[in-house]
């Protein structure tokens, strides 16, 4: 699963997600969220708000929640998102828009400040547990 899925999980589980050096999201306490099975939920106005915040911390909570969905151990998963939040930052610094899959676009303005601009639609489902592993049943190796 994709690191940007998770953070829009997260959103949603606890309503504030905070990504390093970039800044905070916060749901609206209105926002209702969504069944499980409803695929074409979507965001209303406003629902999603955007604190920028240059010296922004990890957000351990975010951390665990990655550990918990993808198995990884902590350092691995807290790397993966320094990994996305710099990649993030590049993007923003050279001009480009990022965007947040199921949440909206980052942009950085004149003023050199990030701003978010959300998005009206979500694709990352709530999942209750993380997937399970499977192994293959057979090796077929053919010459």
């Amino acid at each position: 699963m994709k690191i940007e899925h998770l953070i829009v999980q997260q959103l949603f589980k606890s309503r504030k997600v905070t990504l390093q050096d970039i800044g905070t999201f916060l749901l609206s306490a209105d926002v209702a969220l969504p069944a499980e099975n409803d695929s074409g939920f979507s965001l209303p106005e406003n629902a999603v708000s955007f604190e920028f915040d240059k010296k922004a911390k990890q957000d351990d909570a975010l951390i665990d929640f990655i550990v918990a969905q993808t198995r990884k151990i902590k350092p691995l998963a807290s790397s993966d998102l320094e990994s996305y939040s710099l990649l993030a930052k590049q993007f923003l610094n050279i001009g480009k828009p990022f965007p947040i899959e199921g949440l909206g676009v980052l942009l950085k303005n004149q003023e050199g400040i990030y701003e978010f601009t959300q998005g009206n639609y979500v694709h990352a489902k709530l999942d209750a547990a993380p997937a399970l592993l499977k192994e293959k049943t057979e090796n077929e190796i053919s010459f």
